[in-house]
């Protein structure tokens, strides 16, 4: 065989394992979560057609995600614990995010204290629309997250209620209080009382990521849509 003919060969069997390997891992990414004493349902999670869900990230159980969301790399969505993780139209959830809660329910049964609630339905973690999650954060249920609120790099929200229009700045941490909507937590601050939460500043024209995240939600939603137009083209 002429070293042409080899080299051909051998790009051809490199691009097909390539993309197999591809297929398989997309497919066990994204999986139900185990039966268990608490949880006798095997849930599926339930993930709009037009949203990117990375190969290297995982999706686990009782999650629903809606239009335009864009998973990144090595994020961790794990419905088995804290059941009914939503997350809303347009966000973005970006590198090494994790996303995990309490054990909210017991027996189809939610458990109140463990659990956030919209709409009169209990949910582990609620994420609203166009939502930024910054790489390396941790939101860890019971935890409600409402629209348009930027979370900062390497944060953590747990048992806690962001309102809409909040920034959460790299490193802060925010653990069992109501932040107030179109406040900003300081880098690196712990709130954990609620006279600090409403204390906490008002977002103004002159604060320097009032618009932080409208720019990045513009641009990972560009990005979802066109890195599902890619994933499209080559599963073809």
């Amino acid at each position: 065989m002429k070293l042409s003919n080899k080299l051909i060969l051998g790009l051809t069997v490199s691009s097909l394992a390539g993309k197999f390997l591809e297929k398989m891992l997309i497919k066990d990414n994204v999986s139900p979560n185990t039966v268990t004493s608490f949880n006798e349902d095997s849930d599926i999670p339930n993930i709009d057609a037009s949203s990117y869900i990375h190969h290297f990230a995982s999706v686990i159980g009782s999650v629903t995600i809606g239009r335009n969301v864009l998973i990144g790399p090595f994020s961790s969505i794990r419905g088995d614990t804290g059941l009914k993780i939503f997350i809303g139209h347009d966000c973005n959830i970006q590198d090494g995010v994790v996303m995990h809660g309490l054990k909210n329910y017991e027996y189809h049964n939610p458990i109140t204290e463990h659990s956030v609630f919209k709409d009169r339905e209990a949910y582990s973690i609620y994420i609203g629309e166009k939502v930024s999650l910054a790489p390396q954060c941790q939101i860890h249920g019971p935890a409600r997250i409402d629209g348009n609120v930027f979370v900062g790099m390497q944060s953590l929200v747990f048992d806690a209620y962001v309102q809409e229009d909040a920034v959460i700045e790299p490193g802060a941490k925010v653990i069992g209080v109501t932040i107030p909507p179109k406040r900003y937590i300081p880098a690196g601050q712990v709130i954990a009382n609620q006279e600090d939460a409403n204390q906490l500043p008002e977002i103004t024209d002159a604060y320097p990521y009032h618009d932080l995240n409208a720019k990045i939600t513009a641009a990972n939603l560009e990005l979802a849509k066109s890195y599902k137009k890619e994933e499209r083209q080559w599963k073809q």
